[in-house]
């Protein structure tokens, strides 16, 4: 396959990261059962934290507060630029519309929708890692059956909006 713009290229990595994670958990739970699923909860938890640190320590390096508009000025890959997202800000929130997923794709067509779904806590996780005054609320989601992702990424505690925590 060749690529000709970074979206396509984050689309065809996306691809190969979800069927990765297909392949990887499929085995575990094949070989270990279901019990495994909280082993992949902890470690998507673990991973998006270590992310969450990872992206705040960059933004605190450049000397800047940990505020949402940062957390996407400094996030870790380039989604926007493989993803149908739509974001706006207001009230100190950020409201977040993705029309698809390339993940939730390759899941959906191995019907692998469930175990998929764990992958999403990554996002909760990322902003804990990211501030403790940062919270991620999931609305939608398509592999809950819902025409797209939908979320809320909020302070906590609009006080410390921003805050070099």
């Amino acid at each position: 396959m060749r690529v000709n713009t970074i979206g396509e290229a984050v689309r065809a990595m996306s691809v190969h990261m979800a069927n990765m994670y297909y392949y990887m958990t499929k085995a575990v739970l094949e070989d270990f059962g279901d019990e495994a699923r909280k082993s992949f909860e902890r470690a998507i938890i673990d991973f998006g934290h270590e992310r969450g640190r990872k992206i705040a320590e960059q933004v605190r390096a450049d000397g800047l507060p940990l505020t949402l508009e940062n957390l996407d000025l400094y996030y870790d890959i380039p989604i926007a630029e493989g993803w149908d997202v739509h974001r706006s800000y207001e009230n100190d929130e950020k409201h977040n519309i993705t029309d698809s997923c390339t993940f939730a794709d390759v899941w959906m067509e191995k019907d692998w929708a469930e175990i998929g779904h764990i992958y999403c806590l990554i996002d909760i996780a990322l902003r804990e890692g990211y501030s403790d005054n940062v919270e991620f609320r999931p609305v939608r989601n398509v592999l809950k059956g819902d025409g797209c992702c939908e979320s809320l990424t909020v302070y906590k505690d609009k006080t410390k909006k921003g805050e070099l925590l």
